[in-house]
């Protein structure tokens, strides 16, 4: 459902297109004086009890994107659909080819004279954990995680499915009552969704494990796995490094470059 509420262009699920919609349409007005702060950096996000009436409430979660620059506001206004709608329409894409995420519950984006100014993205909380707290930032990391972990980024590969910034705070888990481990992505604007039924060439999915970790004690314990799960040639490990490492060393050439930069 797209419409206008309050100055607003409002995208809502349609489960929370009835009683919530108003509450949801008003996050904009009062983002930045409410709410509890989860995140604070280049974007910004937000936990929210949104009160219907005295008896029905929800809690939400809601990243407000980066304030965008006057190019980007004419692109994103006119050409572009908005990370906010990205988002919001990736989140429903995933959840049909079998895959999970925080429920989607509003896309909304404010405009002053004419132009976008801020997109924000709503979601229900979870209680999930992302997985960098038990594979990279241990010492010794969880190998069964790790293992489940490669076989649920192969099963995203073969279902056409790219996240394009796979790092490990973007990806959550939880244990299941029966001992599986459940994962969702979030920070789901930038994705590639191949057509049903194409399959994702063997040099792409490689370089799309390549961010998920620069700790390479972990990133091959995860690739043999994923290899293993593929039921590939374990000799294409080796192909798999090379492009980890190439991938590693233009990083660092950027982020030198880009302090060379800050610092004329």
């Amino acid at each position: 459902m797209l419409k206008m509420m309050n100055g607003v262009r409002v995208m809502l699920d349609n489960a929370y297109a009835g009683e919530f919609a108003n509450c949801i349409s008003e996050i904009p007005m009062r983002f930045e004086r409410e709410g509890v702060m989860l995140y604070d950096k280049r974007n910004v996000i937000k936990s929210f009890c949104l009160q219907a009436d005295e008896n029905r409430t929800m809690e939400v979660v809601v990243k407000r994107y980066k304030r965008l620059f006057l190019f980007q506001r004419l692109i994103y206004t006119f050409f572009r659909k908005s990370k906010a709608q990205r988002a919001f329409v990736n989140a429903g894409e995933l959840r049909r080819r079998g895959f999970d995420t925080p429920r989607e519950v509003a896309c909304l984006e404010e405009f002053r004279g004419g132009l976008l100014q801020f997109g924000y993205y709503v979601t229900c909380r979870t209680s999930d954990s992302a997985i960098r707290e038990c594979l990279v930032d241990r010492p010794e990391f969880d190998r069964g995680i790790a293992e489940a972990f490669a076989a649920f980024v192969a099963q995203l590969h073969e279902h056409g499915i790219l996240h394009h910034d796979l790092n490990p705070t973007n990806v959550l888990y939880r244990h299941n009552a029966d001992g599986t481990v459940h994962f969702s992505l979030i920070d789901i604007n930038r994705m590639t969704f191949y057509p049903d039924g194409k399959s994702v060439d063997v040099h792409t999915c490689f370089d799309n494990l390549t961010r998920f970790t620069g700790r390479m004690d972990l990133y091959e314990y995860v690739l043999r796995s994923y290899i293993d799960y593929r039921g590939w040639n374990k000799n294409l490990l080796e192909q798999a490094i090379n492009i980890k490492q190439h991938h590693d060393r233009a990083w660092r050439r950027r982020k030198d470059l880009l302090g060379i930069l800050k610092r004329l």
